[in-house]
């Protein structure tokens, strides 16, 4: 087997509203989420390995808890238990999995998830596999809800519940800027910041739901389209003097760390 190499793209948040909780304690979203194709990739290379499933890469984390491994895992499942094909079961145990990564950890950019995707769609062209919106929402709910945006291959979609309601929204996107600080912003702790720091949820945005996301940037501030922004400033509170220095027309993504704008 040739390898196969694939380009795994960060996504960004043009904005980001918290509009409640459920009764286990993840945050509902309403957010637009767009695929940030530019020089910031992760390059993945797949092949067929002789010694069993092999994951090589830079990660901050245990082999069990990467998306990577969990997208192997649930993929697995799925031939086991819905596809009953032994030999797509074999054929996955037997892949080394090489990922060079340059997209960075703990930055709001989804690089995980972009990876854990991209895996699936390499597998799906590998072994010929056509999987369906459920298998995708199956592979979500175990790599993690933001998987689920990535492996629909939309440019920009609007996203709810906790990452794993993905709607497409045609629009033609810019080339973006990105900037991300040295600085790691852990998404359990700014979460945890914004429900200690926070009474109010904010009401679904509906408006933005059905406006391009060049003129929602056009029209609004960083601190207006992103609820998470001030609860990372708690975690980070250098972020705050970032942004200044950055000035006005940079946004926040996701849980942070990283600032964009669209490039001028």
């Amino acid at each position: 087997m040739q390898p196969l190499i694939l380009k795994s793209y960060p996504k960004l948040n043009i904005f980001l509203k918290i509009i409640g909780r459920r009764s286990d304690g993840f945050h509902l979203l309403s957010s637009r989420f767009v695929l940030a194709k530019g020089a910031l990739f992760d390059t993945i290379s797949i092949e067929s390995s002789s010694t069993g499933f092999v994951l090589e890469g830079e990660f901050g984390c245990k082999l069990e808890s990467n998306t990577i491994y969990k997208a192997k895992c649930a993929i697995k499942e799925l031939a086991q238990n819905k596809y009953k094909d032994s030999h797509l079961v074999a054929c996955i145990e037997s892949l080394k999995v090489c990922v060079q990564k340059r997209i960075p950890e703990g930055a709001g950019l989804g690089g995980g998830s972009a990876n854990a995707a991209s895996f699936v769609h390499g597998v799906c062209n590998l072994y010929h596999i056509s999987l369906d919106t459920q298998d995708y929402a199956y592979i979500a709910q175990r790599c993690g809800a933001d998987v689920a945006f990535f492996l629909h291959r939309y440019e920009s979609a609007n996203v709810g519940g906790i990452g794993e309601e993905v709607i497409a929204f045609e629009e033609t996107l810019p080339e973006f800027e990105i900037f991300t600080p040295q600085i790691l912003c852990s998404t359990p702790a700014v979460y945890k910041a914004y429900a200690t720091h926070t009474t109010n949820f904010s009401p679904l945005p509906t408006q933005w739901l059905n406006t391009k996301s060049t003129q929602i940037l056009q029209s609004h501030t960083l601190q207006e389209l992103n609820d998470l922004y001030m609860s990372a400033c708690y975690v980070a509170p250098e972020l705050e003097s970032l942004r200044k220095d950055l000035g006005s027309g940079w946004f926040f993504s996701g849980s942070g760390s990283s600032f964009f704008r669209p490039k001028l």
